[in-house]
């Protein structure tokens, strides 16, 4: 890894490094390599009594057999000093967050206690054979550790000789304070694999068996994106954002799990993918990486094995091989690249019609066609619809004015927040720009000015692109509280259905009209909070081409709404047309404009608004149930209350199975109605294929427990069938005019009962 991504990765814990000097109260003009008074007195409880950061220059670890040797870099161009670290004849960055652990614990170290000198025994205190040593280097000045055997108290506590210069005392540290200190060497060594952070790369080279061979370029002048430079027809256009994200995000979290020799590596590396990376510094080298085969005793890890500019080998991990994505996964359509927060200006220009609009706190300030402030949310949405765009193809850019682009016939321009990548920091502008052709075939081609690339975007998706009457309209198009709910009224085709709010709340069903039918709250809330206050998904035209389905709505859907504030009682009808991507399109009805609604208010409109809960009852009211299956020639199964359970008549010993018709008959609830009127043939309850009598004891729970007949009810279940997707059964219950469906999962054991 490079200084400069050591610098840049590190760059806090540099910064807290330099405050802890600043504030240590340890500068003093002393003469090099002695210990001052003052020194010796303020920490007289630390292991080192003088600690002097700026002095080092190395550090020597040595742990049993192996040893490392820490040394710092002369200063770079901006006066930085980094760490390296040399291990068996061969020089590595050194992991900073370690070395920084390793000085930040050498630095606030302290003692137990310090031994008397006389009559010191080192070889009985493990210091003639140590354990660990450390050896600290600065001009005039050696200060060494070695930490020797255990020491009896406190548990785990170990002797240490410390030699200061002329100085030298054997203490006793901590359990805590010796594994902090004796570290391994290797891990002094940095994981990182990469030798130059990504932003310092200007072209990437993939090779692969199965990504094929292709570039990644990044421009020279100053854009952030990146290029693809592969066969002819790609070449030059812009790299997807998210893949290249994904990509550079990839390489810099790429660490070694472990390191492998170079032997070992070369046995087990199956290459997947070659990365080389060529630095925007021409001084430097490239460097090259190969990704792929199974690490040897890490058959989860994969080997990456690094060629240039020096030789490297280790096991990382196997996510990191969508580094061999092939390249039509970088391929860009989205038509512009910037995200909706970078976003801080738009302009629209089509003819003598403009649009020009600016961010402004949390809102956005319209500069053209006139001043005035934008709501937060309708410039979002706005942004939204335009970040949205994708081609859903490339057109050839050869002859642009068969195309309409030359001239165009509108221009999009959108500055957006490009970040600095100089050290100096502080942050520029991205513009793109967009020209916008002649609609043909359903097709409107827009030519990307970054790259020269021609979209083929869907018409009714490129009405974006133009300034109109829609594009800065508020999208809450019904601003009123659920509060205000008065009736609904839902138009399908034949299919009426007409609610009313009661004074408790509830809903009144007014249509359809049938034995004991009532509307369900759950459906009916569910249907208002969709609606009030509506939300539009996007504005999508001035108004009705034809091409939106809403010459033949397939909903209308009227809101009775009462006085709120400025507005007095209304009805709004809202009319939905034909789906598409995300919802379906819509209008108000005396509003011409069209836009896009949210798919759960078409589902919840689709949905019969019958009440669910008549299959809802108290099973401890029930006394008896009977089974009974069309065959007449089997029997009926029968549950009989005994006590506080209900048993099978007849085999009293299967609790088990009582017990799961019991819960059974507590989770009938219907997924919603199918229709109202007499039963379909098609659903198989004319006979039903069981039917389930509930008998139950009166409403006074104070009254003898015996069956109230009427309270008694039946429940017929038919023939299965699929509905929403869902696998249900068909059912009724006796003296309510409309057919439900429910899951068969919760109607399997009644079925099953009498086979």
């Amino acid at each position: 890894m490079s200084l400069a991504k050591t610098a840049r990765k590190h760059a806090t814990t540099l910064v807290l490094s330099a405050l802890a000097i600043g504030a240590g109260a340890y500068v003093f003009v002393v003469d090099r390599g002695s210990v001052t008074t003052e020194e010796a007195e303020q920490r007289k409880k630390n292991v080192i009594l003088a600690w002097r950061p700026e002095e080092i220059t190395e550090l020597v670890i040595e742990l049993g057999s192996t040893s490392a040797k820490l040394t710092r870099t002369p200063p770079d161009a901006l006066g930085q000093r980094f760490w390296e670290v040399t291990i068996g004849g061969e020089r590595f960055p050194a992991e900073a967050q370690i070395v920084d652990q390793l000085l930040g614990t050498l630095e606030f170290a302290t003692h137990e206690r310090v031994l008397a000198p006389d009559g010191v025994d080192h070889a009985s205190l493990g210091l003639d054979a140590p354990r660990a040593r450390i050896v600290i280097g600065a001009p005039g000045r050696t200060t060494s550790l070695v930490i020797g055997g255990p020491a009896p108290t406190p548990a785990g506590a170990a002797f240490v000789e410390v030699r200061e210069g002329d100085r030298s005392s054997i203490q006793v540290i901590t359990k805590e304070l010796v594994t902090a200190l004796a570290i391994d060497p290797a891990s002094l060594r940095s994981r990182d694999l990469l030798p130059y952070p990504t932003s310092d790369v200007t072209r990437f080279e993939i090779e692969g068996p199965t990504s094929g061979s292709y570039h990644l370029t990044r421009p020279k002048d100053g854009d952030d994106t990146l290029r693809l430079d592969g066969p002819a027809k790609a070449k030059g256009r812009r790299a997807s954002r998210a893949a290249t994200d994904e990509f550079e995000a990839t390489l810099s979290r790429l660490r070694a799990e472990a390191f492998l020799s170079d032997e070992a590596a070369r046995r087990a590396s199956t290459p997947l993918v070659t990365l080389t990376m060529i630095p925007k510094d021409g001084s430097k080298p490239k460097a090259t990486l190969v990704l792929g085969g199974a690490c040897p005793d890490k058959p989860d890890l994969v080997v990456a094995l690094q060629t240039e500019p020096t030789r490297a080998a280790a096991c990382v991990a196997e996510s990191h091989l969508v580094l061999s994505k092939p390249e039509s996964t970088f391929v860009d359509h989205a038509a512009f690249y910037a995200t909706i927060d970078e976003v801080h200006e738009i302009t629209l220009t089509a003819g003598d019609q403009r649009i020009d609009l600016a961010r402004k706190d949390t809102g956005f300030h319209q500069r053209a066609p006139e001043e005035r402030e934008i709501a937060g949310d309708t410039g979002r949405v706005f942004l939204e619809s335009l970040l949205a765009l994708r081609g859903e193809d490339f057109l050839p850019a050869d002859d642009r004015a068969s195309l309409g682009l030359d001239p165009p016939q509108g221009k999009v321009r959108l500055v957006s927040v490009l970040p600095s990548r100089s050290p100096d920091g502080g942050d520029d502008d991205r513009v793109e720009e967009l020209l916008v052709g002649k609609p043909k075939d359903d097709i409107v081609p827009v030519l990307r000015t970054s790259d020269g690339a021609v979209l083929a975007i869907p018409a009714h998706r490129a009405r974006a692109l133009f300034p109109s009457k829609i594009t800065l309209r508020s999208p809450t198009v019904i601003d009123a509280p659920q509060t205000s709910l008065r009736a609904l009224r839902v138009t399908e085709g034949d299919r009426v259905q007409h609610l009313e709010r009661t004074a408790e709340g509830n809903f009144a069903l007014k249509e359809p009209r049938g034995k004991n039918l009532t509307a369900d709250l759950g459906f009916g809330t569910e249907l208002a909070t969709s609606l009030l206050p509506l939300r539009v998904e996007r504005f999508v035209a001035e108004r009705d081409d034809g091409s939106f389905g809403l010459e033949k709505p397939r909903f209308i859907i009227e809101v009775d709404l009462g006085a709120v504030k400025d507005a007095g009682a209304r009805t709004v009808r809202l009319l939905i047309g034909a789906p598409t991507a995300g919802g379906s399109f819509a209008r108000l009805d005396g509003d011409d404009a069209v836009f896009v609604i949210d798919t759960k208010i078409e589902s919840a409109a689709g949905k019969w608004l019958l009440d669910r809960s008549i299959f809802t009852f108290d099973v401890a009211e029930i006394l008896k149930v009977t089974i009974t299956p069309a065959d007449k020639r089997r029997p009926p199964v029968v549950l009989e209350r005994k006590g506080d359970a209900l048993r099978i008549q007849g085999d009293e010993a299967a609790t088990t199975k009582a017990a799961a018709l019991g819960d059974a008959l507590a989770d009938l609830v219907p997924e919603g109605a199918v229709r109202v009127g007499p039963p379909r043939k098609e659903e198989g309850l004319d006979p039903p294929a069981v039917v389930i009598t509930l008998e139950r004891r009166g409403i006074d729970p104070d009254a003898p427990a015996v069956v109230d007949p009427q309270r008694t009810l039946r429940i017929s279940l038919g023939a299965g069938d699929t509905f929403r997707g869902t696998n249900v059964t068909y059912a009724r219950r006796d003296g309510v005019d409309a057919t439900y469906a429910i899951t068969q999962a919760k109607t399997r054991p009644f079925l099953e009962a009498t086979r």
